[in-house]
């Protein structure tokens, strides 16, 4: 047997297991998050949960933003100020602590498996905290 052959065959047999794993893991994220906008009482933009860039926009929905926001991810450093403080309100809006936002930025992997665990946890509540009026003083 020739080595090429078998280079080939090991390298088609990891590539073959590393897409399997990653659709996999799309789908069941994709189910996660059709759950969260359903227990946030948004069953209309469920279906946003399968399309890449319309999950961002889901999750600024679900937090009461535009989705317009979204566009804020292109630019440079604005992305990643704006990734935690809307990634926080959404811990916060299902009764998590903002903390774990951290894994996002260190281990992203943990992070996507929480949010698949909380997606699928039956103990998952949604309650979006009213922002603070503000208070004008008199002149």
């Amino acid at each position: 047997m020739d080595s090429s052959n078998v280079d080939a065959g090991i390298i088609g047999f990891f590539l073959t297991f590393y897409w399997l794993f990653i659709i996999g893991f799309y789908v069941l994220n994709g189910l996660a998050f059709m759950n969260l906008a359903k227990i946030a009482g948004r069953s209309d933009i469920a279906w946003m949960a399968w399309v890449p860039v319309c999950s961002a926009i889901q999750q600024l929905l679900l937090i009461k933003k535009s989705g317009w926001n979204v566009l804020w991810y292109l630019v440079p450093v604005a992305n990643l100020v704006f990734m935690i403080i809307w990634q926080v309100k959404l811990l916060s809006a299902y009764g998590k602590n903002g903390a774990y936002v951290l894994f996002n930025l260190f281990i992203p992997i943990v992070y996507a498996i929480l949010w698949v665990v909380w997606g699928f946890s039956k103990e998952t509540t949604f309650t979006l905290p009213t922002e603070p009026k503000s208070s004008h003083l008199p002149a």
